[in-house]
């Protein structure tokens, strides 16, 4: 098992508040709220993603463990950038649509058509 001293050096820093109450994304309130809300939420999802796949690695290699073990877990390079790319496809799969090119609408239907975003 791993070594959990609370001596030994950890990667974790102290927690900084964001400024995200006072972010701009979009011209109306509600609208940025939201968006706060779904990059959050973005954020936290993406967190117990990444939990999850530690959890399987020690899983698969039949290990019991601690919490603290998997809080303490430091990836190795080749993870760091198979866990990235998992990450940016979330990100765009996610997150992307909000980059599409929009129109003004003025009542339930939209008076033009949008363009197909480019892959």
């Amino acid at each position: 098992m791993a070594d959990t001293k609370s001596d030994r050096p950890t990667y974790t820093a102290e927690y900084i508040k964001g400024d995200f109450e006072k972010a701009v994304y979009l011209d109306s309130v509600h609208s940025d709220n939201l968006m706060t809300a779904f990059l959050g939420l973005g954020a936290e999802h993406w967190a117990l993603r990444r939990r999850v796949m530690v959890l399987e690695k020690f899983m698969a290699e039949g290990k019991v463990i601690d919490p603290a073990v998997v809080e303490a877990y430091e990836p190795t390079p080749e993870e760091k950038v198979a866990w990235e790319a998992e990450r940016d496809d979330f990100i765009e799969r996610t997150f992307s649509v909000l980059t599409r090119a929009t129109t003004s609408v003025t009542g339930a239907i939209p008076t033009e058509k949008v363009p197909a975003r480019e892959p």
